[in-house]
């Protein structure tokens, strides 16, 4: 029920922007392509969300002149020569195909762009229109999206960063600390922010250790530490709602603590008293909510950004095989469109080929049984109102179809699709005057060609390219990033590691980080029980690699380069790693306690994929 009103809500947005989008484009006088500038509104809003207001309008200044390129190029090039076009388009496509390996942030981002871009090349216009129309109509969506973005968000700008933090330390799933992070930075990072990411993703990784440590106790240490680590969750989940608010709560009641009533091995001990020392500095931080801004070099996240990038653009990373192969499906559906012209149902074709083209060829089998599923099912009931019903009830249906499938989007995606066949079938064929039979049946044959297409190019093995298990994958991305702490340590202590040096280790460490969550089609799956610490170590070695460029922008000694050498033994050994005994600023401090937390949080998944 929870889904299905969120999906209702979900709907009326859609007509909410579609419509407003269209009068002020029939106002603008956009003639024609004013649907255009509604429906891709839409894609521009699903890269418009996802961050703080600030960070999320600095991006959309950023991603408006590449939208409006990729949605109006290739149509007006199109008028000149078909090749152009579809070589534009597919430059497009294999860029937002690449996006996601910048972070979790970009998915959307490159999801956006591909969608209003193949949209924009596919959609059939009614009639003619100019170029400043065709490019007026993209302009406009990017317009209202921004406007949207910054209407939805004014009233409480930190609100997602404070959700981000709170689902860290509630331990809310997967990718939530590396999350956090990157929000708290894209936002106007707060000095007691700050402490509640250091201090909860740090009381987190801990009581992750102590919990697998647990097996290796006598029943009654086990017991205790298991109520031990119970008080923790319900005092970080407490805090957690504490700071999802917008105002500082003037208290906070302690719950109750258990008293440790056996004795636990040193190691564990230690651990235990860690883990309390790490809530209570939460709980202060809460408490005084300390709103001076961190002084956070800006050139970190480019850095970081940078860094990721140049992981990527190797023939060894995942990510830019995908790309390539995204790109050349891509390129055979557009061909294919070529010889289809003024077909109202290439949209739908080359829509449903890019989105069921995935990172993951497991995604790419489960999007490709949504829509064969859907197509088929859609096809079997459009099939009954034809032989039942009398043609003029196609677009009341096709309408009816679309009011019921929205709400379904995400929680039901083969119903959805298969509302997608009524409403795309009856709307075509009582506003163009086609034959619904004929338009039918040609609407399932290019799904399933669509189909064939996207896992073609989704399971196609690159030629010269091995798949490596997932414990060779995780033994090549923990010494990668091993080998980038060693570098980063031995420049902080004075050695001479060249730029060149130190380039190669982040590339190293990014394509490796990237491989071990998107391996090569064909790689076997993780097995049970596997998935969590493949996600948990995942993000505890991007975080080391976002942390170890942080350390080399600060530059100097001090203390941080020998923790950093500890940090490298640690990640590969069973060595304690503690913060720095010296005084740390705010800045050092939650850098301490991020690697701690990431070091501790691969060190839990390692058993688990170590083979």
């Amino acid at each position: 029920m929870k889904g299905l009103v969120k999906g209702v809500g979900m709907l009326v947005f859609i007509v909410a922007v579609v419509g407003a989008t269209a009068g002020i484009g029939v106002a603008a006088g956009l003639g024609n392509t004013v649907v255009l500038a509604g429906l891709t509104a839409l894609f521009c809003f699903i890269a418009a969300t996802g961050g703080p207001v600030r960070s999320d309008l600095v991006l959309l200044a950023g991603y408006a002149p590449v939208v409006v390129a990729g949605v109006a190029g290739p149509r007006l090039l199109g008028a000149v020569s078909d090749v152009a076009a579809i070589a534009l388009l597919v430059v497009v496509v294999f860029t937002a195909a690449l996006l996601p390996a910048l972070g979790p942030r970009f998915v959307t981002v490159g999801l956006g762009l591909g969608m209003a871009s193949v949209f924009g090349y596919g959609f059939q216009l009614t009639g003619t229109a100019s170029a400043g129309q065709i490019i007026g109509a993209p302009a406009l969506a990017v317009g209202v999206a921004i406007v949207l973005r910054l209407l939805l968000g004014i009233g409480d700008p930190g609100k997602p960063t404070r959700e981000a933090l709170a689902d860290a330390l509630a331990g809310g799933g997967r990718d939530t600390a590396e999350r956090a992070v990157r929000l708290w930075l894209a936002d106007r990072p707060r000095k007691w922010q700050s402490r509640v990411l250091g201090a909860g993703v740090r009381a987190r990784a801990t009581a992750a250790v102590l919990g697998d440590r647990r097996r290796t106790l006598t029943e009654d240490q086990a017991t205790a530490l298991g109520t031990i680590l119970d008080a923790v969750d319900v005092e970080l989940a407490q805090l957690a709602e504490a700071v999802r608010a917008k105002d500082a709560p003037d208290e906070i009641v302690a719950a109750a603590r258990p008293d440790l009533v056996v004795d636990l091995p040193g190691e564990t001990r230690r651990l235990v008293d860690e883990l309390w020392s790490g809530v209570d500095a939460v709980r202060e931080a809460v408490l005084t909510r300390d709103e001076s801004v961190v002084d956070v070099p800006r050139q970190a996240v480019r850095e970081a950004l940078r860094h990721e990038a140049e992981g990527m653009l190797s023939w060894r990373s995942a990510q830019l095989r995908h790309a390539v192969r995204c790109a050349l499906g891509m390129l055979l559906a557009l061909v294919v469109a070529r010889f289809r012209p003024g077909d109202p149902l290439t949209v739908s074709f080359l829509m449903t080929t890019f989105a069921v083209l995935q990172p993951e060829w497991r995604d790419t089998l489960s999007k490709a049984w949504q829509r064969v599923g859907g197509a088929l099912g859609g096809a079997v009931v459009l099939a009954l109102v034809l032989w039942l019903l009398p043609h003029d009830a196609l677009l009341p249906i096709a309408l009816v179809a679309l009011l019921a499938g929205f709400p379904l989007m995400q929680s039901k995606p083969t119903v959805f699709n298969g509302c997608m066949v009524l409403l795309s079938v009856g709307m075509n064929s009582a506003t163009k005057h086609l034959d619904a039979r004929t338009l039918l049946v040609e609407y399932v044959l290019l799904m399933v060609l669509a189909v064939a297409i996207a896992l073609l190019f989704g399971f196609a093995a690159v030629p010269g390219v091995r798949k490596p298990s997932l414990a060779e994958r995780f033994t090549e991305a923990v010494d990668t990033t091993r080998a980038l702490l060693t570098a980063v340590a031995a420049t902080l202590s004075g050695e001479t590691a060249g730029r060149r040096e130190l380039g190669v280790r982040f590339r190293a460490a990014a394509r490796a980080q990237q491989d071990l969550r998107a391996p090569e089609p064909g790689s076997k799956p993780p097995e049970a029980g596997q998935q969590a610490a493949l996600d948990s170590a995942a993000e505890g070695l991007r975080g080391l690699a976002a942390s170890a460029g942080a350390l080399l922008l600060r530059g100097g000694s001090g203390p941080m380069a020998g923790f950093t050498s500890s940090a490298a033994q640690a990640l590969h050994g069973s060595s304690a790693i503690t913060a720095p005994d010296e005084p740390l600023d705010e800045e050092q401090r939650l850098v301490a306690d991020t690697v701690i937390a990431d070091v501790l949080r691969v060190r839990h998944a390692a058993p688990a994929l170590a083979g």
